[in-house]
């Protein structure tokens, strides 16, 4: 990892409201004794999340003043309501209050003395909490696109109040839930079957993301994110220097430090044809026949759904993007969970098949791998609008011995958050956010 970048500054952040609903007694405001608060987000979660670490020693300040006023124990399990308000520098505010409260997962690392208490807790959405609920499970048919099915799911079954932002399926597929199947679960399984309905996906695109963020549950898909404007532009550059609260002409910040956690793997790639090519091998027990089809990762690649300019060639004299490197093998299922009421509706349809091997599962499992072919982790000055699933542009420096450095070419451009954490002291604020992209070479940046 380079050095710290000693030229730019941390952000602010205010913990504004911090009350806790315990179970057995009154709410209390502990923001006067949190001396570490973390808020992350992830396109491979299900929840957003806070961990927070408290120093209690018992003295309650009296309807907002100042004084001290008594002296009381919180007593905790878990479960409990938390309201968390907090406002970053640039008087962006996060408010989990009402729909979006928090709830206490575990209470962990108790410290405790005569005079004082420290310990941490962990925190996650109400629905984490209904999602396990036996009513709320997924037990009942679906049909339909896939899209609809997961509205249905979060709305029927997990019964949320949040924001729902669900990118349209092309494809349908049925399905009947089991006793065990969760919201989360089911909605994370049908993710990976869902092709977007994006110009030329079908037989080429598939897999989605269901996650949290601030703003709600998302269904989103890989391509049709990409698709997205970068929301920030930044730069990691010693030569810029800048006053506390100054930005880079052009740019919304610095980057502090940066490091890419890893680039290509060869032994992945070949492993999971994510670079390369892969061949299915299925049967149909409807027609007694039995076919093999490859495809390529190159498919996937369209100028409008990736974060750089160009698929990473790889061993170029090989022809490794030729060559097929995994083999997948499947059963078709034609004929089960015909759509219809009566036999007379399913007949004409008791040939299709309800989950096309050939169009989804190798273009699901290829999107996910590729996607995460280079990855780099960056630290900015606290920035709270940022969310799991946008893009953001990042410029670094050439590695050269010219007078004048200029912008790498190949490690810049447009990457996606994939997780994202805020980390709020007395010190200040900061944010640590890991990005993907499946290539190479900088676009030229439109905001």
């Amino acid at each position: 990892m380079p050095a710290a970048n000693v030229a730019a500054q941390a952000g602010e952040a205010q913990i504004n409201l911090f009350e806790i609903y315990s179970n057995y007694g009154k709410p209390v405001d502990v923001s006067s004794g949190c001396i570490e608060l973390m808020y992350y987000e992830s396109l491979l979660d299900n929840s957003v999340r806070a961990t927070a670490t408290l120093v209690d020693t018992g003295f309650r300040s009296s309807g907002g003043g100042s004084a001290a006023v008594e002296k009381d124990d919180i007593n905790l399990t878990v479960g409990e309501k938390v309201n968390l308000k907090v406002t970053d520098g640039n008087q962006y505010n996060l408010n989990f209050s009402g729909d979006k409260q928090f709830r206490i997962e575990e209470v962990r690392n108790v410290d405790e003395s005569n005079n004082k208490m420290m310990f941490t807790i962990d925190l996650f959405s109400k629905e984490s909490i209904d999602n396990t609920l036996a009513q709320n499970r997924v037990i009942q048919r679906f049909d339909g696109k896939i899209s609809d099915s997961v509205t249905k799911i979060l709305k029927e079954n997990l019964k949320t109040p949040k924001t729902l932002d669900i990118d349209t399926t092309l494809n349908s597929q049925s399905l009947v839930g089991k006793t065990v199947d969760t919201p989360f679960y089911t909605a994370t399984w049908l993710a990976s079957r869902s092709v977007p309905d994006i110009k030329d996906a079908k037989a080429n695109l598939a897999g989605f993301f269901f996650y949290e963020t601030y703003d709600g549950f998302k269904f989103k898909s890989i391509d049709k994110l990409f698709e997205q404007q970068p929301k920030k532009k930044y730069i990691f550059n010693n030569l810029i220097r800048c006053e506390a609260g100054e930005k880079p002409d052009g740019y919304d910040g610095k980057i502090l430090d940066f490091a890419f956690d890893s680039t290509l793997d060869l032994k992945n790639v070949l492993m999971t044809g994510s670079q390369t090519s892969t061949e299915l091998s299925a049967g149909n027990f409807y027609e007694s026949a039995f076919r093999k089809n490859s495809f390529s990762s190159s498919s996937q690649f369209f100028e409008t759904n990736t974060g750089g300019k160009e698929q990473p060639l790889i061993a170029s004299d090989l022809k490794l993007q030729e060559q097929v490197t995994r083999r997948s093998y499947k059963w078709d299922d034609t004929g089960i969970l015909v759509e219809g009421k009566d036999l007379l509706s399913q007949l004409p349809k008791s040939t299709y098949n309800n989950y096309n091997n050939d169009e989804v599962l190798r273009q699901s499992y290829m999107r996910y791998n590729n996607l995460f072919s280079i990855k780099l982790s960056i630290a900015i000055a606290g920035d709270m609008s940022l969310r799991a699933g946008d893009l953001i542009h990042c410029d670094f420096p050439e590695i050269s011995d010219k007078k004048n450095t200029l912008v790498s070419q190949k490690k810049s451009g447009v990457y996606m958050i994939v997780d994202i954490a805020h980390r709020v002291t007395k010190n200040g604020c900061y944010t640590r956010i890991n990005l993907v992209r499946e290539s190479i070479g900088r676009k030229a940046a439109k905001m």
